[in-house]
């Protein structure tokens, strides 16, 4: 497989993305967004494919990665949720300081790390999945039932995957 392509220099969120216990299609969305290879409606718009720009959640807001994900009040409400989740509590940060914020604080296979990992993931494939909802279902989920969807994945993965063992030390992050 090597032979057929080029070989690049490995980034440094590398293992923020492709880590053992990752859900596939959550890595592959991060990877996506962090490469800033969705297609939101800024870049459907520069190439005429839309009319409007503006944030699906009604914000009005040009809906770019930044925004999408961390500056839109619909998605901030359940970034502050996930963060409350992983015992994290700072400001949310702009995008690209924000990946670099969780790949410095989430190294290792320790139980917090793999949960940050997994909450990150889950909630930009979530976000990017009620944003194609609303697009293109005209179907819309309340906050609370996208911050449901992204416990349950991260949970189901922490019980599913057999390595992680809850314990005194991570009480709280267990309970959460």
């Amino acid at each position: 497989m090597d032979g057929i392509r080029t070989l690049s220099n490995e980034v440094s969120w590398h293992n923020l993305v492709w880590f053992p216990s990752r859900i596939p299609k959550h890595a592959f969305c991060l990877w996506l967004a962090i490469r800033g290879a969705h297609r939101t409606k800024e870049k459907l718009l520069a190439v005429g494919v839309v009319q409007t720009a503006d944030c699906v959640f009604h914000c009005g807001k040009v809906e770019s990665v930044e925004h999408l994900f961390f500056q839109c009040p619909y998605t901030k409400n359940i970034w502050m949720a996930v963060f409350t989740m992983c015992n994290i509590s700072r400001p949310i940060l702009p995008w690209v300081e924000e990946v670099l914020w969780m790949t410095d604080h989430s190294r290792g296979h320790s139980l917090p790390a793999t949960v940050r990992k997994l909450a990150l993931a889950a909630s930009v494939y979530h976000i990017w999945m009620e944003r194609n909802r609303r697009s293109f279902k005209n179907h819309f989920l309340p906050v609370l039932e996208i911050i449901g969807k992204i416990r349950q994945d991260v949970g189901w993965k922490l019980l599913t995957g057999g390595k992680i063992q809850r314990s005194e030390r991570y009480q709280s992050i267990c309970i959460n």
